[in-house]
């Protein structure tokens, strides 16, 4: 892949955004990145930024002309310009993610060898009638004029035909995960954690990782907590993490909820809060947890499962038709959705068993993370997308 142009367009301030990136420059690529956001404020030799293109006067031009017709012609225009950038950095491969406007103008642009990686909510919200017709519309072009799509859970490339329209290239990428870094251990570290936010030594303590916005059911999770509390050997407290408020504006009306829902079940005393951690930091969090919670609504293959099973924790978890045929439906506790009862009573049961059963299966996890999902499988796997893709316009 050494020597490969791409055109990159993802969000820059996106983790994940940042770590295909860095895996495409360490492996020898020239990339110009297309976002409002610099993924590497610091520089980089082979890396340049692209301010995302915008068309000036749009409010004026609503005015003449109504939203809609602003809007196609804001989209027209933008991708005029996206075409013209192709055609001066003439790129071997055009990586977008996730499968959203940049993808549609791109699609309206004819911009090829075009591969794009879905994260999973940008076509689940369709399956959930939280989309208008017009986006839908959207996701769909981008997608039936795609070269190569890339996913990571099984329901995916169903999903993705569906939107299309048709056949699609599809390919499995799942963004796997530094296991050096994710493991067990970090005892010193969790024990620092413990006295920041006020855990007693002998307290279970419940982590629910996803971000903290609706469709995630961090009010679930709390319900089935203040219904098992009274059933734990020992004192336990649910750790919430309170972020993603640039990726869901609400999240901050919602955590005002959800507090609010703690104080009527009579259980903030049995809750921690933390803002967003560093990367490197996760693994320290995660040896914080007896019990890692998951319970959203809609989902693609979360990385908080390769995580969680990296560091050896235990995870309860809702049985979605993302995670069926993975290895979650192994080593994972799974409760149907909508039973708060069964969630509450995984709980109870979960946190009573560990850690005296902690090694049954959770050592055998790692294992498998260690030799499927390490990042180093899946930088090969994006290698062999890149060439495949670049290979098919090339003929």
């Amino acid at each position: 892949m050494s020597g490969l142009r791409v055109l990159m367009m993802a969000p820059g301030d996106s983790i994940h955004s940042k770590r295909i990136l860095q895996w495409v420059l360490d492996d020898g690529c020239e990339v110009v990145f297309v976002d409002r956001t610099d993924p590497m404020p610091e520089g980089h030799e082979r890396q340049r930024l692209v301010s995302y293109p915008q068309l000036k006067g749009r409010r004026h031009l609503r005015r003449l002309v109504g939203a809609a017709a602003e809007r196609r012609l804001a989209d027209l225009a933008i991708a005029a310009q996206l075409r013209r950038l192709s055609r001066v950095v003439r790129p071997d491969v055009v990586h977008v993610q996730p499968v959203g406007r940049a993808a549609y103008h791109c699609a309206l642009a004819g911009i090829r060898p075009l591969v794009l990686t879905v994260w999973g909510s940008e076509v689940n919200e369709h399956f959930a009638g939280e989309s208008d017709a017009w986006h839908r519309r959207m996701v769909s072009q981008a997608l039936a004029n795609a070269d190569l799509v890339t996913v990571d859970s099984p329901d995916m490339p169903g999903k993705c035909a569906e939107l299309a329209g048709c056949r699609l290239r599809v390919r499995s990428l799942v963004i796997g995960i530094d296991t050096s870094l994710f493991r067990p251990g970090y005892d010193e570290e969790a024990q620092a954690w413990r006295r920041r936010l006020d855990i007693p030594g002998s307290t279970k303590v419940f982590l629910s990782p996803r971000a903290f916005a609706p469709k995630y059911n961090q009010h679930v999770i709390l319900q089935a907590f203040a219904q098992a509390l009274p059933r734990f050997p020992a004192q336990a407290v649910l750790v919430f993490k309170t972020y993603g408020r640039h990726s869901y504006p609400e999240s901050v009306p919602y955590e005002h909820d959800v507090r609010r829902l703690a104080t009527e079940l009579g259980v903030s005393q049995s809750l921690r809060w933390m803002t967003e951690v560093a990367y490197a930091e996760l693994p320290a969090l995660y040896a914080l947890a007896d019990v890692v919670i998951n319970y959203p609504t809609m989902d693609a293959f979360p990385v908080t499962f390769l995580e969680a099973a990296a560091c050896e924790r235990p995870v309860i978890t809702v049985r979605l038709p993302a995670y069926v045929g993975t290895f979650a439906e192994h080593y994972f506790h799974l409760v149907d959705p909508g039973d708060l009862a069964a969630l509450s009573a995984a709980m109870v049961e979960v946190a009573n068993a560990y850690p005296a059963r902690a090694a049954d299966g959770l050592a055998e996890a790692r294992l498998l993370v260690e030799r499927e999902y390490d990042q180093s499988v899946s930088r090969a796997r994006l290698r062999g997308i890149y060439g495949e893709a670049a290979a098919l316009c090339s003929r």
